[in-house]
């Protein structure tokens, strides 16, 4: 076999198991490829099209989010009849929350499918920014009917516990705040950037109640350190709080 050949022969084998592997996550057949390559193709590829456009999933992730927003709207609005608004949007809040996408689409696998010829820290936002990206692809593909379907039943059924959303909390932080508010305590936040060696935390917290330092917890990000200290105190003080419409 020659150069050519072998190469040829190699592209359509890896090709196979490409659409081979994404057909046991989506249980859709591809007929559009190459929205699907487009789906796991990353920025720094720095692919571009004839025309000199960059190919990249960052379009199909925009169109993708759009998409789950409204067949998870509509997934809630069927399943809770009788639910208010806000209890609809929070449930909606925590499904399509960044962490929650994250951990779906780390346990789907589709980071297998990214070419990472690349040797680049992609973050742990990737997993979320890939189901979306395979969502607006599948929307592009086979339309909105295949689409919602592979949502709900491949995304919602499978790695959500909708009888469990009442009870998930969102943001600790928030939850906290709200808690302070309601027994009409102060509770208060002091978070400082820290220039330790170690990478994985950049910032440190502390949580007060009524100026008493309850918690401490650092984190690679403020966001994160704050969160981190609000859940830590959260249990600390064993708080019980029903959030109402």
């Amino acid at each position: 076999m020659n150069l050519l050949g072998h190469f040829l022969k190699s592209s359509i084998k890896k090709d196979l198991i490409f659409f081979s592997s994404l057909r046991k996550i989506t249980s859709l057949k591809a007929y559009n490829r190459d929205i699907y390559y487009t789906a796991f193709t990353h920025r720094s590829k720095n692919l571009k099209d004839d025309d000199g456009h960059l190919i990249n999933f960052e379009r199909l992730e925009f169109l993708g989010d759009s998409i789950l927003g409204i067949v998870v709207s509509y997934f809630l609005y069927d399943k809770f009849p009788f639910a208010k608004e806000g209890t609809l949007t929070r449930y909606r809040a925590k499904i399509v929350s960044r962490e929650n996408l994250n951990q779906i689409g780390l346990k789907i696998g589709l980071i297998d499918f990214l070419d990472q010829n690349n040797k680049i820290d992609f973050g742990k936002n990737i997993h979320g920014n890939l189901l979306e990206a395979l969502i607006g692809a599948i929307f592009v593909d086979r339309g909105f009917k295949k689409c919602s379907r592979f949502v709900i039943k491949k995304i919602l059924e499978e790695h959500v516990n909708v009888n469990q959303l009442e009870h998930t909390v969102l943001s600790y932080k928030g939850l906290l705040i709200e808690w302070g508010q309601k027994i009409k305590k102060n509770i208060y936040f002091d978070t400082n950037s820290e220039t330790g060696l170690d990478p994985e935390f950049n910032y440190s917290t502390q949580v007060y109640f009524d100026n008493k330092l309850i918690v401490k917890a650092r984190g690679v990000s403020k966001k994160k350190s704050e969160e981190k200290a609000a859940k830590r105190a959260y249990y600390a003080m064993n708080i019980k709080l029903k959030i109402n419409d």
